[in-house]
């Protein structure tokens, strides 16, 4: 509260703290409540957590399928997530929805059905840690829905087990499925399981798509691999998707925390310093035209449409949203 209220705290540590808060035990945030009140958008997110917290188990399990209903037909960032989210939290820690209704509303998924109960049942398969739902959320990373592939790649991680990560390497190594190696490959690295470094020293060596092989390497330096190291150098030498991310730095970056002497290390550090002088220099201009109170250039109004992560990227590339802008 007092790093909160302090006058020198910058914008983006102020929006962490006040994260940290809304998601803080309610019982710690009771001798708080009258300073809380003082920020609107705090006040009102704390007291919708109270109001959740006071139902009953039928009227929470009521409350869950009213929300998935009224939220039909919306897009997702025009639905209230906060509130599904919290009553998600509510539902898995009273254990209220037993796993076999949970089951049978994943089993039952059309591709056709423009609901979003699949994805906030998924949702609550993660929460619950629920792990014989664990093929049944593999098999959504594939799908052309614009959330769901996210929303299981998320709910496997939380579930993180030994057999998500079989599972999926068996399901990864088959996968004809454009996508699905795409979201497959963000679930290896955020499960910190000695299963999860072989999978993936099993699957890059066979990846022959650059953007899926460059995720995979990353995901290898995500879990401080010091065996796969030699394969991340390859991937560097050879080509990676820059495009995509900068496996360069990443490597580099686990190089220095597990102290391994590549030959290549300080050359790196040197690009790398270089090109973060190439990026300050923008932001020093910018800053020097804004004290000397230049007029900005004001960008004439472009009506855009809303962008599905199955349509062809914006941007020219000729690859689908999904695989290019929108992981930027």
């Amino acid at each position: 509260m007092e790093l909160l209220q302090a006058a020198d705290m910058d914008a983006n540590t102020k929006f962490h703290l006040t994260n940290i808060l809304i998601h803080s035990d309610l019982s710690l945030l009771e001798p708080y409540l009258d300073v809380l009140a003082q920020s609107e958008d705090l006040n009102k997110r704390i007291q919708t957590r109270k109001n959740i917290a006071n139902l009953e188990n039928d009227a929470l399990f009521d409350a869950f399928e009213h929300f998935i209903k009224e939220a039909y037909g919306k897009y997702f960032n025009e639905i209230e997530t906060f509130y599904g989210d919290q009553l998600i939290h509510e539902l898995a820690n009273r254990k209220s929805v037993s796993p076999d209704y949970i089951m049978h509303v994943l089993d039952s998924y059309d591709p056709d059905d423009f609901s979003y109960e699949t994805i906030f049942y998924t949702k609550l398969a993660g929460e619950m840690q629920l792990e014989t739902a664990t093929p049944l959320l593999c098999s959504f990373l594939g799908d052309e829905d614009d959330v769901l592939p996210e929303t299981a790649v998320r709910a496997l991680v939380r579930i993180g087990t030994e057999s998500v990560i079989t599972t999926l390497a068996e399901k990864y190594a088959a996968a004809s499925d454009e996508y699905y190696r795409l979201f497959a490959s963000d679930v290896f690295g955020k499960i910190k399981l000695p299963a999860s470094e072989k999978a993936l020293l099993e699957l890059l060596p066979n990846e022959n798509d650059i953007t899926n092989a460059t995720k995979l390497a990353d995901e290898l330096c995500e879990l401080g691999s010091t065996i796969g190291i030699p394969l991340v150098h390859e991937l560097v030498e050879n080509g990676y998707d820059s495009g995509h991310l900068n496996l360069t730095e990443k490597l580099y970056a686990h190089c220095v925390m597990s102290d391994s002497l590549l030959p290549q290390r300080n050359l790196w550090k040197r690009e790398l310093e270089e090109e973060e002088k190439r990026r300050a220099k923008p932001n020093e201009i910018d800053r020097l035209l804004k004290g000397k109170g230049s007029v900005p250039m004001l960008t004439p109004f472009k009506k855009m449409d809303k962008i599905g992560r199955t349509d062809p990227c914006p941007c020219g590339s000729g690859k689908k949203y999904k695989k290019c802008c929108s992981n930027a």
